[in-house]
């Protein structure tokens, strides 16, 4: 596998409807999905789709929501080699509404009752085959044993800092990465301010060979070692119904560029141009099956 990620997989259960409400009533909804979720098994979705060949380790049930998990990942061209099935374990679930008129949300989260993961040696043999590690900081003394796998054999480690993941226990996560993608208000929590070149001072520090600070409909800032530093515009949908999953989806995309060897500025345009298309429907990974098919035609037209 040239991926490795180790964080936690969802089923999440996506309603497009008309209006949120703090009172007792019923509606009739627009839409109703039910997709995988995750930022670093969407992540791992989007270089799956994009030919890359990746495997998620984590622990779910084995309830239907955990077959269902399994199922999503697999037909996203993601292994499920380092997947736990434990037992009468509930796996991960979340209802998310999505507000019609404008993409807002509000998540309902279940956590799975797996228990902490514990690396055994096929997964430390799968990290360290591979050409890069990516965490959020989920499973965080699993992550910390993955990196130092990782690190004696040279294998590169990402980090997704998400919104609303920041806390002060995976700093050493943060720090230990090479690639750091993380959103504006995970850095600022991280840094004690929200200044833009003090974010770059403090978090540009070895061994990181790039940073992105991503910033929604504002889009995204890029710093390199060396000073080199550049405003990434966000890409607008074409029709906007939902943003779950967009910066998940921009981490994968990134990723994949990276890996290719792409400039930071060739990566920062594809992740945000992806990243924005995702937007377009509903699910965090709405993208996906248009990404297969791109790649399934060019392997076709080789």
């Amino acid at each position: 596998m040239e991926v490795v990620g180790i964080g936690a997989a969802t089923l999440d259960d996506l309603w497009l409807v008309p209006e949120f409400s703090a009172q007792e009533c019923v509606s009739q909804a627009v839409q109703h999905i039910q997709m995988g979720g995750g930022p670093v098994a969407t992540a791992l979705c989007v270089l799956g789709c994009l030919g890359r060949s990746t495997g998620l380790i984590d622990c779910v049930g084995d309830d239907a929501s955990g077959h269902a998990i399994v199922e999503g990942l697999l037909s996203n061209g993601v292994s499920a080699e380092g997947l736990h099935t434990i037992p009468g374990a509930r796996s991960a679930s979340a209802v998310i509404l999505v507000r019609q008129q404008d993409g807002a949300r509000q998540i309902h989260y279940l956590p799975s009752t797996a228990g902490d993961l514990k690396l055994d040696s096929a997964h430390l043999q799968l990290i360290q085959k591979a050409r890069l590690l990516h965490i959020n900081g989920r499973h965080e003394d699993a992550a910390r044993e993955a990196i130092q796998a990782a690190k004696a054999k040279g294998v590169l480690v990402s980090f997704d800092g998400g919104a609303g993941r920041y806390r002060d226990s995976i700093r050493d996560l943060v720090l230990q990465s090479e690639v750091r993608i993380l959103s504006r208000e995970f850095a600022s929590r991280f840094c004690g301010c929200d200044d833009l070149d003090h974010l770059f001072k403090e978090l540009l520090t070895p061994p990181a060979q790039v940073l992105v600070i991503t910033d929604g409909i504002d889009g995204s800032h890029v710093a390199l070692p060396g000073g080199h530093r550049f405003h990434q515009p966000a890409y607008s949908a074409a029709t906007l119904v939902d943003t779950t999953g967009c910066g998940d989806v921009y981490h994968g995309a990134f990723l994949h560029g990276w890996l290719e060897g792409w400039s930071a500025e060739q990566c920062a345009d594809f992740a945000s141009r992806i990243a924005a298309q995702n937007a377009e429907g509903l699910g965090g990974r709405w993208v996906c099956p248009s990404l297969l098919d791109h790649a399934r035609q060019g392997l076709a037209d080789r």
